[in-house]
């Protein structure tokens, strides 16, 4: 029998586990195009350690024995799943979706849950600002060239802490939620790589979110622990990855796409960012 052809689109952020006496980030990735698990054949999986994926676009549906009924899985949710507890959650026949997912287990993690932070009786929490948080989950696992440096316990405190974040944002009130939609807007804006690379500049953003520039900056790194001008940076190297990836472009197209002043300024801060050059990237992810 001809098995069907899986559509997604699948990106491995986290190839080997980061092990640590705290706990251990198992496996992460990015799945493009996704339709989830347990939906097409009525099939449900149980793992024995946790999971979460933000669900980046599109929308589904999430079961488990407490809710057989299903609950609605849209855009910029947050689903949680727990050792032990069967489940399906997925998107419905011939649509798909776009999620960034991890596995993970360990005491922290226990800990989190006997405290109530992580409750099984609540796996889907709507999460909006899809933006700010696919910055903080990927910020998560350091670049190939610094992991050897980074103490594990590091990565998974940093990634226990921003699950923390996120929970605590999805449950958070209304009024308390709309005193972060600057730094989300502001994220969205340092980030935007659809708008030419000067209305995405700090003093632009500024000036759009009707801040001082000096203001905006103090305020931003507070929220985000890093300037503006750095998290831009960051992003729009995050967008080349993807671009050279996707490999419709030249390297010199991409760097005039995100506004480097030639390919040689840009190749140069790729390897500093990812600790090797754009074409030594494109040849080992697309083989040429």
């Amino acid at each position: 029998m001809t098995m069907p052809v899986d559509p997604t689109i699948k990106t491995r952020l986290l190839s080997r586990p980061v092990r640590s006496r705290l706990g251990t980030l198992r496996l992460a990735g990015l799945n493009k195009g996704g339709v989830g698990v347990g939906m097409g054949n009525d099939s449900q999986r149980q793992l024995t350690h946790y999971a979460l994926n933000y669900v980046l676009g599109g929308e589904g549906t999430y079961r488990d024995d407490a809710h057989p009924l299903g609950l609605p899985v849209p855009a910029e949710s947050l689903v949680l799943y727990f050792p032990g507890t069967k489940h399906s959650c997925g998107t419905t026949a011939d649509h798909y979706w776009d999620e960034l997912w991890f596995e993970f287990e360990g005491p922290v993690f226990d800990q989190m849950r006997t405290s109530g932070l992580l409750d099984p009786a609540r796996p889907v929490s709507r999460l909006k600002g899809r933006d700010y948080w696919l910055r903080r989950l990927t910020g998560i696992i350091p670049p190939p060239h610094e992991r050897q440096q980074t103490r594990p316990e590091v990565t998974v405190l940093h990634f226990a802490h921003v699950l923390a974040d996120m929970i605590q944002s999805a449950t958070a009130s209304p009024t308390a939620r709309t005193s972060e939609d600057w730094v989300h807007r502001a994220c969205q804006l340092l980030a935007d790589d659809e708008v030419p690379a000067a209305a995405s500049e700090p003093a632009q953003v500024a000036r759009r979110l009707g801040l001082s520039y000096e203001s905006f900056r103090k305020k931003f790194r507070e929220a985000m622990g890093q300037a503006p001008g750095r998290y831009r940076l960051e992003a729009r190297m995050d967008h080349a990855v993807a671009l050279i990836y996707q490999g419709r472009n030249t390297l010199k197209e991409i760097s005039e796409r995100l506004g480097f002043c030639d390919e040689f300024y840009f190749s140069r801060l790729f390897k500093r960012r990812f600790g090797q050059s754009p074409r030594s990237f494109r040849k080992s992810s697309r083989g040429h």
